[in-house]
């Protein structure tokens, strides 16, 4: 049995807060991936947990001024930094150059996602040894009710 199988196998069914105190006590290398709302549940639960606390996000260069707000007041609401990603700004303008501003209404989210999102994320995970995320199982029943606690990416 892998690490990541025990591991797996000691958590599955605990608490949010369980799954989170263990993770933050097993990997040093770790952090929050903060996306909106529903991760601020995350972030309670790791700051009363932590004093060490790292939170990341992504910012795509297509954000409401909401967001950034949003964003702000979590980061003063709880006296943490939170690392703001961004994507290849040569990439964002090669592809914008070639395809307009607004390519991902018509040719679908493939390259522009993995330009402003996927890339930007995976020179992230690159440097972690472990990554929390705010995933539900209800949330997209078909793909993710079937997300196992704890899991390798292989990204």
């Amino acid at each position: 049995m892998t690490d990541i199988d025990s591991l797996r196998a000691e958590l599955d069914g605990q608490s949010p807060r369980a799954i989170l105190k263990a993770a933050l006590a097993h990997y040093g290398n770790i952090a929050i991936s903060f996306s909106g709302a529903e991760d601020v549940v995350l972030i309670e639960m790791a700051h009363k947990l932590t004093d060490n606390l790292r939170v990341f996000t992504l910012d795509t260069g297509r954000l409401h001024p909401e967001t950034y707000e949003f964003v702000d007041r979590v980061r003063k609401h709880y006296g943490i930094d939170i690392e703001v990603l961004f994507p290849d700004a040569k990439e964002v303008q090669d592809m914008v150059n070639r395809k307009g501003l607004f390519s991902f209404y018509e040719e679908g989210h493939s390259e522009c996602c993995g330009i402003r999102k996927v890339n930007p994320l995976r020179r992230k995970l690159a440097t972690l040894d472990a990554w929390v995320t705010g995933q539900r199982r209800d949330q997209s029943p078909g793909t993710r009710n079937e997300v196992p606690v704890v899991q390798l990416d292989t990204a």
